[in-house]
């Protein structure tokens, strides 16, 4: 057995260590120390010092398959190496112009529903882009840039590769492309159902938290997802996850209504109630509900024990989604 103690948060670290310490020679437990065997990291790609969570929790890794599977991907996507040049928001192009596509290109926190604010210049079907990248960079060869160009258009899911606001992932419609720092996610036959479940349970702490264990703080590569476990979700769970996946996505939509700049925008704040109710704090709190039902099923889907419930929501991020898109 090696013995860990926790102390990052401990203000008075000389004071901790030496109660930690006496607590460890009395056999006494404490919350700052930790036995592992060795080998128990091992059972987490990459081997992290993940050391104060559960074995449960690292057998997570094992009593369940990965992410990547024969029926379900992730990719990484489009580099343009050149934003200012072929990116632009999605008002910006005159009407009419069917160069510019739907792109998924990350942003802030925002679960579940996310607004697609950019286009992509993609005349002559991405041509310029990768001729491009291939001046920029010839050793690549030409079309590196278009990772992933086998999916786009796709319904999906994507997600911030990169972000200090904690992991978030969102419904990515039909006819998008997406970018490398937006990668992607697919299920065979672009199955509306089983999306929906993925998505809610993705966004569930107990996801969050095996992601977490995985990688260095605010990125979320590729390979971190496609290794993180998912349990087999079928029968109740299955409808219930579809059902607060809708619902979240629907209720996070109507709270864009007032923002102008995005797809989902009606009136300003001040005249949406022409349009029918609309209180704000009423739906942050449904929200909330919605996640902690995700949350719940999502527990019981891994086995996760009330303590290591605990610690997968007192890690989870309190990021604004309101700031998010």
């Amino acid at each position: 057995m090696t013995v860990f103690l926790h102390l990052l948060a401990e203000k008075d670290k000389a004071a901790s260590i030496l109660n930690s310490c006496s607590a460890l020679r009395a056999s006494y437990e404490s919350p700052h120390v930790f036995s592992v065997k060795p080998d128990a990291f091992r059972k987490i790609p990459g081997a992290p010092f993940a050391y104060w969570v559960s074995d449960a929790v690292r057998n997570s890794f094992v009593a369940h398959p990965a992410f990547e599977r024969e029926t379900r991907f992730a990719l990484g996507g489009l580099k343009t190496l050149s934003d200012p040049r072929f990116l632009r928001l999605w008002w910006e192009p005159q009407s009419g112009q069917t160069i510019w596509k739907p792109i998924a290109k990350g942003g802030k926190f925002a679960r579940i529903y996310g607004d697609i604010s950019l286009v992509v210049c993609w005349k002559h079907e991405g041509l310029d882009i990768s001729w491009y990248g291939y001046q920029r960079r010839p050793r690549e060869g030409f079309g590196a840039s278009s990772r992933g160009l086998e999916a786009y258009f796709r319904p999906g899911l994507t997600w911030a590769r990169r972000t200090q606001g904690g992991f978030s992932i969102r419904a990515m419609p039909k006819g998008c492309i997406f970018a490398d720092k937006g990668p992607a996610a697919f299920v065979s036959d672009d199955d509306s159902d089983e999306l929906l479940a993925t998505l809610a349970l993705t966004n569930s702490r107990a996801f969050g938290h095996l992601v977490s264990l995985q990688m260095a703080f605010g990125s979320y590569e590729v390979g971190v997802i496609q290794r993180t476990p998912v349990p087999e979700i079928s029968g109740t769970e299955r409808t219930k996850l579809e059902n607060c996946a809708r619902n979240f996505w629907g209720l996070r939509r109507i709270i864009k209504t007032v923002n102008e700049t995005s797809h989902a925008f009606l009136l300003p704040a001040a005249l949406r109630a022409r349009l029918g109710e609309y209180a704000p704090p009423a739906i942050e709190s449904e929200l909330a509900d919605i996640q902690a039902e995700i949350d719940d099923i999502a527990f019981d889907l891994y086995g996760f024990s009330d303590i290591d419930r605990a610690a997968a929501l007192g890690s989870s991020g309190t990021a604004d989604e309101e700031a998010s898109d």
